[in-house]
């Protein structure tokens, strides 16, 4: 990053104008001190980053606000896809074999052990049939980007299940 924050008091002094007032927004977000405080931080990162293209005071507000309200969105978009799927989660298969069911279960299993930025792609593009350029959007990125790691994700998945039918 080529500005900290300590090489810049004029973002901070903006930042401390309307912390208290985003820590409340984030609390009322998320309901949780602990994940309110995880949003306030990842929100004055993004905002940092992008300080040079919003000094005006009143547009600074606003674009702290949006910046919040989009890492939130983000968070519970993660946590809707990607969160650890419950052992006792019935699957309903089109084929309601035994066998397809196992698979599913194995399938769920071994997307659970890839690192999440192979997973998070993964289920965007080959489970919920996203195109990777939906996919940049949220992210960030280039689609071929996107593109290799997903190659490299499915190499992964692809790894697991052949150590699974050795074991």
């Amino acid at each position: 990053m080529k500005n900290g924050l300590r090489d810049d008091p004029a973002f901070l002094e903006a930042l401390s104008l309307h912390h208290d007032d985003l820590a409340r927004f984030a609390r009322s977000l998320t309901r949780s001190r602990d994940d309110a405080q995880d949003l306030v931080a990842e929100t004055i990162l993004k905002t940092l980053e992008s300080w040079n293209s919003v000094r005006d005071p009143q547009a600074f507000r606003t674009y702290l606000f949006r910046t919040a309200h989009r890492v939130y969105m983000r968070q519970q978009l993660r946590r809707r896809l990607f969160h650890p799927w419950p052992e006792d989660l019935d699957i309903v298969a089109s084929d309601p074999q035994p066998d397809t069911q196992t698979d599913a279960s194995l399938v769920r299993a071994m997307l659970q052990r890839l690192p999440a930025q192979y997973r998070e792609c993964l289920v965007m593009v080959d489970v919920l049939g996203w195109t990777p350029a939906e996919v940049v959007e949220i992210h960030g990125g280039t689609v071929g980007g996107l593109k290799a790691r997903l190659l490299r994700a499915r190499e992964a998945l692809r790894k697991e299940a052949m150590r699974g039918q050795h074991e």
